[in-house]
């Protein structure tokens, strides 16, 4: 009974050529820094930027090409505090934006960045500058989310930055921008949103809220993220994955997520899978594992947003079709690694909030199904 949904992200503006608009969305701010993708450094991305901030008013500080790390969320950080900007613009993938989010953390707190990583930070505060997100791939939702993943040496699993002052002023949704990403990285960022879609739908927090703009992401997925994967330079199918990551950003960012992410945080960490292939091997098999454990009538509408006779037979199909059919033991050799990676992901707090209880047991149990393909065929799990 009852819910508690966050939203802190106060506008969402959605346009072919919005990158244009960037004067407007930072409000005129005298310095502006641009962290970009590595990808659109010296290209067309980063030319349409300085024509819209003005090339006296822009910083850009491009990021690794992988998740943020230790590394480069402090080099982001040093550059916001050294540049005086009054407005932050991350232009690129999940990673990108990430990295600038926490860097916004980090430049307003003092102490380590491993500080400020965990639970607990409810309270902590931001870079006073104006913060815009452009996503390139629609994926992460990481433009309207409060958190931030990133990956510590050393650990199992990747630890987030969360706070609601961290969350981007304004997600500035371009599918312009979009039109260049390889078709695996289209497919793998849409199946990460889809996960993330999937599981909001489904966990222990999901509410009236969060559940509409959950089902709504997944089928819009279902029905144009084959056709963004297929035919690239596809606009209107482009443009809906975006809207639908965002949707389900939205979503997650108070619903929560579950058991694939655990497994996707822990395969990161350890075996550094990308983060919407590693959901794809782990989704199919971990709603099949919830199967009839989140009530009927949400999943017959989950089925259905799914086109789906049933939702794992869905996702398996969806999975295969935009060719991330791939599995478990591509990436983990051994019984030992995968006893390893179980414990991992049982670390993980969104354990807690999938709608069917698990043990390490289960964990186990799931990885071991995981170990291969399923040529779209569909998981079944045998107490379900």
């Amino acid at each position: 009974m009852g819910f508690d949904f966050q939203h802190n992200t106060p506008r969402i503006l959605c346009a072919p050529g919005a990158l244009s608009r960037l004067g407007e969305v930072t409000q005129g701010a005298s310095r502006v820094l641009v962290v970009l993708d590595p990808a659109f450094a010296g290209g067309a991305v980063e030319a349409r930027a300085r024509a819209a901030l003005g090339a006296a008013a822009v910083f850009v500080h491009a990021v690794p090409n992988h998740e943020p790390t230790a590394e480069s969320v402090t080099a982001c950080a040093l550059a916001l505090r050294e540049s005086g900007a009054g407005a932050l613009v991350a232009i690129g993938g999940g990673s990108v934006l990430d990295t600038a989010k926490a860097a916004r953390g980090l430049a307003a707190n003092p102490g380590p960045l491993a500080d400020l990583l965990g639970p607990g930070r409810e309270g902590m505060a931001a870079h006073a500058s104006i913060f815009i997100a452009m996503p390139s791939t629609a994926g992460t939702g990481s433009e309207v989310s409060d958190s931030a993943i990133v990956d510590m040496p050393g650990t199992i699993y990747k630890a987030v930055m969360r706070a609601p002052h961290l969350a981007p002023a304004v997600a500035l949704l371009d599918a312009e921008i979009t039109l260049t990403a390889p078709a695996h990285v289209t497919a793998a960022s849409g199946y990460d949103a889809l996960t993330h879609a999937v599981e909001a739908a489904t966990s222990r927090a999901s509410s009236p809220l969060t559940e509409p703009l959950a089902l709504d992401a997944v089928a819009t997925l279902a029905r144009h993220l084959p056709r963004a994967v297929a035919a690239p330079d596809d606009l209107a199918a482009r443009e809906a994955c975006l809207v639908a990551s965002t949707q389900a950003g939205i979503a997650f960012n108070s619903a929560h997520l579950g058991l694939a992410h655990a497994v996707a945080g822990a395969l990161g960490a350890l075996h550094h899978v990308p983060h919407g292939l590693a959901n794809a091997i782990a989704l199919p098999w971990t709603m099949a594992f919830n199967a009839g454990h989140y009530g009927p009538e949400r999943e017959a509408r989950l089925a259905a947003a799914l086109s789906a006779e049933r939702v794992p037979l869905g996702l398996a199909r969806l999975r295969a079709k935009v060719g991330l059919d791939r599995g478990l033991d591509e990436f983990v050799p051994d019984a030992a690694a995968r006893d390893r990676l179980a414990e991992a992901a049982m670390t993980s707090g969104q354990v807690a909030m999938n709608p069917r209880p698990a043990a390490l047991a289960d964990m186990r149990a799931l990885l071991e199904a995981m170990r291969h393909p399923l040529d779209g065929a569909e998981p079944r799990w045998p107490s379900a």
